[in-house]
């Protein structure tokens, strides 16, 4: 094992064990969490073929990389703060942890005296995913730069996205997320407002799976209209309004509590106020390149307006 990459993976916790359990057999492994019970459960599921060590500088002393999976943005400092006297110079840290693009940038400070350098690599997909090496990350750093992290990644990973820079993964994945859990909001509301009208569920579910239900807002709005500027035909801003409205007016006499879609409303009467009621309802999107000075057709890059 001698000339084997030494990782070192500090927070053994459901994602830790997941990947413990994926990177065994392919790299020498050290654990560390403060929970020591944990340590020992992750040193369980590599089947053995890793060690344990006493605090997190005695892990990272003799890695070449270190992987970090904590529950807070203060407890990946806390460590930083620990490791910064032994980790070694040219050292990879790949913080997998979910925190703010900042909290990625202040981690690199800290370590960069140390010449450790710091890429952000949020995890997407569940524990099962990780553990088979199924999972994707976002990578706030491009593939020629990663290194070994790239050969650590591609056991975890099905995909990997290479967003150039440092905090852009980390950026990127609370994106993501913030989408997930509105859109859970929206469909317990739909739900919610489905069965007070004695609508079956699973007919609710099957007409949300369809390709004309809930992916054609992501693939042909977003995707193939505003992302080409494609207003013409289709639904108007007008008739998604209406509908809105219909659909809101109906909870209200049912006495169904609704807090996702009708903030979402709001956005189609601001979008009618500001003259853009007869475009395809693709052209809400507007709003945003108007106020940020983005374009959502060449990237969605945006001026100082977003940085």
């Amino acid at each position: 094992m001698n000339d084997t990459p030494r990782i070192a993976l500090i927070g053994c916790g459901n994602a830790g064990q997941a990947m413990a359990q994926a990177l065994s057999g392919h790299f020498a492994l050290t654990l560390y969490d403060r929970d020591e019970a944990q340590s020992r459960k992750s040193a369980d599921a590599a089947q053995g073929r890793a060690d344990v060590a006493s605090d997190a500088a005695e892990a990272v002393g003799k890695a070449d990389l270190v992987m970090l999976s904590l529950p807070t943005p203060a407890a990946s400092l806390s460590v930083a703060n620990e490791i910064k006297d032994t980790i070694r110079r040219g050292t990879l840290v790949l913080e997998t942890s979910t925190v703010r693009p900042e909290d990625v940038l202040a981690l690199h400070e800290l370590l960069t005296p140390s010449g450790a350098v710091v890429i952000d690599c949020a995890i997407v997909g569940g524990i099962a995913a990780l553990s088979e090496g199924r999972s994707a990350f976002l990578v706030g750093a491009s593939e020629g730069d990663a290194g070994l992290a790239d050969e650590v990644l591609g056991r975890l990973a099905e995909d990997i996205f290479w967003l150039g820079s440092r905090r852009k993964g980390m950026a990127a994945k609370l994106v993501v997320n913030a989408v997930a859990h509105a859109v859970y909001v929206v469909l317990v509301e739909a739900g919610a407002l489905a069965a007070a009208q004695d609508i079956p569920m699973d007919v609710l579910q099957r007409l949300l799976e369809r390709d004309s239900g809930l992916m054609r807002p992501l693939t042909h709005r977003f995707g193939e209209r505003l992302r080409n500027h494609d207003f013409a035909g289709g639904m108007s801003v007008t008739n998604a309004a209406k509908d809105s409205r219909l659909a809101q007016d109906s909870a209200d006499a049912l006495g169904v509590p609704l807090y996702a879609i009708p903030a979402a409303h709001e956005v189609y009467e601001l979008a009618i106020q500001e003259g853009l009621a007869q475009l395809d309802y693709a052209a809400i999107g507007k709003l945003w390149e108007d106020r940020l000075g983005i374009d959502f057709s060449e990237g969605g890059v945006a001026g100082d307006a977003c940085d």
